[in-house]
């Protein structure tokens, strides 16, 4: 069954899901059908193939009537956007991308890529990161369309190819190639944060800040020989003796003012000792063991409070029985935004200290923010405690990298903030297994993603045209 014909189902399930009085949306396209049937498009990065999810989005654009644009930056690789002209206010895009990364079957519960609901929950790799916020992007785009009302800025829709991989092929292929489709634009919506849930508490984090990525190549270099005959120049065991020094290295603390902002916010979540050190971080991650406990707990929080580095990658010979020259290995490295990438290489030459190991850059972003006193910002904040009183709102870093920081470098004020609450431990799901959205998130987040655009884009009329309405 091809694409196109599933996406025309799906729309039409949709166009019936309007009358069924348990939707509790005014769009005629139900959000959790949606996105099911978006995750079942394997659009897996490598090889990415995106071509399948910008048709899946193409069709339901063409079946509302809206005019949109692509472009290939390689075969397969195809960026969409689509834009409804407003007035002269600063431009919004709503971005999302396609691709997604690798999950393994048996790992799972459900199968990745099928889109299953069980006990609420929707399943499949990318219901996370970020198939679920392109759906909450497409309806409320399409409802903007559909409006009558004025809006006093242009409204753009992309969704972009390859940034799971850097995005080469997508979001920096367009600043590159296609520079004009960010013409007008002032704000931004992506992913990089959004609401958590803790102890039955929510909390809403709107992402100004990442750490940026420094992906290293390690590359170990020895005498080649028979594997009967183990050698102590091999590139291997030079390989694995520079790993072993960089894994069991300590980084040392770091806390930027904006990290020690997001604890502060986040203390009000979690009660007792935990609450007081997230209050003052900056003395926390000065105790080992405290270290040691939040990286055991709650490692997307150690992440922030330093730099880093995973080893992911190792490739050595292509047969057991030979010891290669050259063994390497491929490191993801992330560091805070006030931090100089070439600085850090250099202090990893001295960790490893030897003439026979070469490191060398394979990708290395530039650090950016969004300042918080804007318009938008002040927007999600006033509609946020308005739909949940009480509740906790502040701005947040993020320990992953997004395209946001190529819309910063370009000017653009750019959030991170998926308009859904999550559970904390539903967060491992993200690049892990099981990753999932419940069916309510998807329907509240796009209400909410919706009245948050509306609350920026609707044309507001002058008091002066108010005040004459009525007369004679």
């Amino acid at each position: 069954m091809d694409i196109a014909y599933l996406s025309r189902i799906t729309i039409l399930l949709g166009l019936l899901a309007v009358f069924t009085p348990c939707y509790p949306s005014d769009t005629t396209l139900d959000p959790a059908l949606l996105l099911q049937t978006y995750l079942r498009i394997d659009s897996t990065n490598p090889p990415g193939n995106e071509v399948r999810a910008t048709n899946f989005l193409a069709d339901i654009l063409k079946a509302e009537g809206i005019d949109y644009e692509t472009a290939e930056a390689a075969p397969g690789r195809v960026n969409l956007w689509a834009r409804i002209k407003g007035g002269s206010e600063p431009g919004l895009l709503l971005l999302n991308h396609t691709d997604v990364v690798p999950a393994d079957p048996d790992a799972w519960v459900a199968p990745p890529l099928g889109g299953e609901i069980r006990d609420g929950y929707i399943y499949g790799r990318g219901a996370l990161d970020m198939k679920s916020q392109a759906i909450m992007q497409l309806l409320t785009f399409i409802a903007l369309h559909k409006s009558a009302q004025p809006l006093n800025r242009d409204v753009v829709f992309m969704a972009t190819a390859d940034e799971e991989n850097g995005s080469a092929n997508g979001m920096g292929w367009l600043a590159a190639n296609r520079p004009e489709v960010f013409e007008g634009i002032g704000f931004a919506m992506t992913e990089g944060g959004g609401g958590v849930v803790v102890n039955g508490q929510r909390f809403f984090g709107i992402e100004v800040a990442q750490k940026y990525p420094v992906w290293l190549r390690i590359e170990a270099s020895g005498t080649p020989g028979h594997g009967s005959t183990p050698r102590n120049d091999a590139a291997v065991d030079r390989l694995l003796d520079a790993l072993d020094k960089i894994r069991d290295h300590s980084f040392e603390p770091h806390i930027i003012p904006a990290v020690a902002a997001y604890f502060r916010q986040l203390a009000r979540q979690f009660p007792g000792k935990l609450g007081l050190a997230f209050a003052d971080i900056q003395t926390a991650v000065a105790d080992e063991k405290f270290n040691r406990n939040l990286k055991a707990n709650i490692p997307q929080l150690s992440a922030l409070t330093r730099n880093t580095c995973a080893i992911t990658r190792l490739a050595g010979s292509d047969k057991v029985n030979v010891l290669p020259s050259l063994a390497t290995a491929e490191v993801d490295c992330r560091l805070l935004p006030d931090q100089d990438a070439d600085e850090f290489i250099a202090l990893l030459n001295q960790i490893v200290n030897s003439a026979d190991i070469r490191i060398e850059k394979i990708l290395v972003h530039t650090p950016a923010t969004s300042p918080v006193d804007t318009e938008l910002f002040s927007v999600i904040r006033e509609v946020l405690e308005k739909n949940y009183t009480g509740t906790n709102v502040g701005p947040s870093v993020s320990a992953g990298f997004t395209d946001s920081h190529y819309l910063r470098k370009r000017g653009i004020v750019s959030y991170g903030f998926t308009p859904a609450s999550v559970p904390l431990e539903d967060y491992a799901g993200i690049h892990g297994n099981n990753e999932r959205i419940s069916v309510e998130n998807m329907r509240e987040g796009t209400l909410l993603l919706k009245e948050i655009t509306e609350a920026l884009v609707y044309a507001r009329r002058e008091p002066d045209a108010l005040s004459a309405e009525g007369t004679d």
